[in-house]
This record gives C-alpha cells, structure tokens and sequence, in this order.
C-alpha cells in the first residue's frame, strides 16, 4: 500500500484520509470491497502547500490549545516544567498552519466532495476539518462503537458530535425491534463488594471526551476527589467503586492508598460484573455507560456524551446537582421502554455491524456501503436509519 502525490489527480467519489497504518490499513479494505469509487490518501504524501490563501488563526490556535490541554493531562506530560507549554502551544500552531496549508492545495486539486475521517478530533483531523469547511466539502467521519462489536459512520461527528437523536420521546415513540435490556442480576456477588454502591470506571486522561467533552471534570484524580467529599458528605451508606481504565498508562498509586470503606479500587473484577451489582454508573460520558443502560441502571453522565439524554440517563451540570441526584438515588427510576429503544436504535439503526478495525466482514462492507452511498445520494436522515430493515433482507 504505498500513495504518492501523483495518486492525488485521479479524482474520486470519496477520498479517505488515513492519519495512521491502523486507518490506512482500514480505508485500503473499504475501498476495495465496496463499488463507492473511493480513494484512500495517506497523510505522508501530501508535500506542498498552498500558497496566498487565507489561514482561520484564531481556529488553528485553538487546535494547538486543545493539543496543550491533551498532552499536559497525560502522564508524561505532568513531568514538564511550566514554562514548557507555552513553547508546544506555539510550536503545535506553526504545525497546524503548515498543515492547514498541505490540506488546501490537496483538496483543491481533489475534487472529491466527500472526505471520510477517522474519528475527526486528533490534531491532524481536526486541522483537517478547519480545511474541509473552509472549502465547502462535507466530512463522513468514522469510529468504532457505541456499542461493543460494532463501528460508527456519520456526517456529523462521532461520540457527543453524533447525528443521534437526544430528544427522549424520539425513543419513547419508536418502534423497537427486539427486547435489548437485561436489568436482573446473573452472576454471583464477588467478595469485597459493598452490598450497595454507585460504579464509577475511570477513563482515559489523553482521549477527546476528558479534554474536549468534559466541561468540569478535568481528569481522573479530580473525579476521585469529587466521589470522597460527596461519600464525606452523604454518609456512610454511599459507597463508590472505581475502576482504571485497562488502556490508560496513569499511576493511580497514591489514589489506592486513599481507599476506605467508602471508596473501593476494583481492578480484578470485570467491568459487566462491577455494572450487574451496581446500584448506579456514574461516568463522565465512557461507552461504561451505555453498558450501566443496557443492564437497566441508573446512569448519572457528568460530561457530553450521545446517552446524555434527560429521560434516558441523569446529566449532571455540577457538583450541586450531582449531590442533589444522590441524595435521592433511591428515588431515582429508570424509563425502561425508551431505554431500551434507544439501546435498540443504536444497535439496529445507528451502528455498523462489526468492529472496523479488528473484525470487518461481509455484513460490515455491505452496511458501509449502504450508508456512505445514501450519504454520498444525499439522503443523511435515510442513511441513518435504514440500517434495520436492510440487515433482514
């Protein structure tokens, strides 16, 4: 799989932005299983810039303030002095000017109006996307999830940018395809477990739903602090358990060491498990959440996120709110039927059949095809929800 700028005059459909092996890898296969006449463009081969055009500054600047808010966050990152940043902030904004510049002169040659992104936040695709607007093309951006198994394809964006609904009675009016909830208990308690208490899975401190989608909760050791002055505050009968995240590099030793009888690491035990025994999920916006739904839990969502929908789950503003909700959590109820319906919408509507970049077979190429040839037709709201009917063919 080798791309060279002179790839770059045949013109295409769709054309693929591959920022990385594991995309081109992923962008390589769709092309040639699918009939969309699309083109994959490895970010390596684009050279030269454009010339005398117009830069968005104030926007290349804030990719280079949210790539400092990224890498500062990050465990390495907490080891470099102050007067580091400064420095990267301006060193990341020459980087994005010269890409935005790379970025132009390739998509004026192609003339492609469809560009597909994986997932569209990272530096590169979010300097990408500064681009795209500003030459009026329109982004088909891709991911994996929501659910496990299964991969996303949008026009809007991906996790809180997503096309889906977040109006409740969408859900509650819907007709469901199947019974998707399991909200009784299948598995034995495990030892160490409080008989009650609110799941509380940590995330990953670099990923864009800490530095991009979470409005007041900075990272994990703020979380952290949150759960112990509200367990302080609530009583002894409030118990949080917390889990790291498996692919997160952070040393949560001196957390650990904070443990209590109200504040509880649970690294052994899975995380289906923590969420069948739990009384609540309380997460900033992690997919943990939409497993706490499925298991018919209340789930309380500190950050934006997709299932941040009154009536679905509990979105919390601040930590005033937060108090307020588990004051009363045994108050607090769960809307199975709509619930359950949006749980179905994302797995037999929204989503894409298959894990993209583990798992791609037959029914994935075809539901991709599917849906990028209505979104390639124009017909966005078709495109989304189609998928369904499609698959029982």
């Amino acid at each position: 799989m080798n791309f060279h700028v002179s790839d770059l005059v045949h013109h295409a459909t769709l054309v693929l932005f591959a920022a990385s092996k594991d995309q081109r890898r992923y962008f390589t296969l769709l092309a040639e299983k699918t009939n969309l006449g699309a083109k994959v463009v490895w970010y390596k081969s684009l050279k030269l810039p454009a010339l005398l055009i117009k830069y968005p500054l104030h926007k290349l600047w804030r990719q280079a303030e949210l790539l400092v808010v990224r890498k500062r966050n990050s465990r390495k990152g907490k080891h470099y002095p102050n007067w580091f940043w400064p420095l990267f902030q301006v060193s990341s904004f020459i980087q994005a000017v010269w890409l935005y510049a790379l970025y132009v002169r390739w998509l004026k040659i192609e003339k492609a109006q469809f560009v597909g992104v994986w997932n569209g936040k990272k530096f590169r695709q979010a300097v990408l996307l500064e681009a795209i607007q500003a030459l009026g093309k329109s982004p088909i951006f891709f991911e994996t999830g929501p659910l496990p198994g299964v991969s996303a394809i949008d026009p809007h964006g991906v996790n809180a940018f997503s096309s889906v609904p977040r109006d409740a009675i969408f859900y509650q009016n819907r007709v469901t395809h199947e019974r998707i909830l399991v909200p009784y208990c299948t598995s034995e308690r495990p030892n160490g477990l409080p008989q009650k208490y609110i799941f509380v899975p940590f995330q990953v401190v670099e990923d864009s739903n800490i530095y991009l989608h979470s409005p007041w909760i900075r990272n994990m050791r703020q979380l952290f602090a949150l759960c112990k002055n509200l367990a302080d505050k609530l009583g002894s009968d409030y118990h949080f358990v917390f889990k790291p995240h498996p692919s997160c590099d952070e040393d949560y030793s001196d957390l650990k060491q904070k443990q209590s009888e109200q504040l509880i690491f649970a690294e052994d035990i899975s995380t289906p498990v923590l969420v069948e025994h739990a009384d609540a999920v309380m997460t900033v916006n992690s997919t943990v959440g939409i497993e706490g739904l499925m298991a018919a839990k209340k789930v309380l969502v500190l950050g934006d996120a997709l299932f941040a929908i009154e009536g679905i789950s509990y979105p919390v503003k601040d930590e005033l709110q937060l108090q307020e909700l588990l004051s009363g959590l045994h108050d607090l109820s769960v809307n199975e039927p709509a619930v359950n319906s949006f749980i179905d919408y994302l797995k037999n509507d929204y989503a894409i059949p298959g894990n993209a970049m583990k798992s791609p077979d037959k029914t994935h190429w075809r539901a991709a095809e599917r849906r990028l040839q209505l979104l390639l037709d124009g017909k966005t709201s078709e495109a989304l929800v189609t998928l369904s009917s499609e698959r029982s063919r």
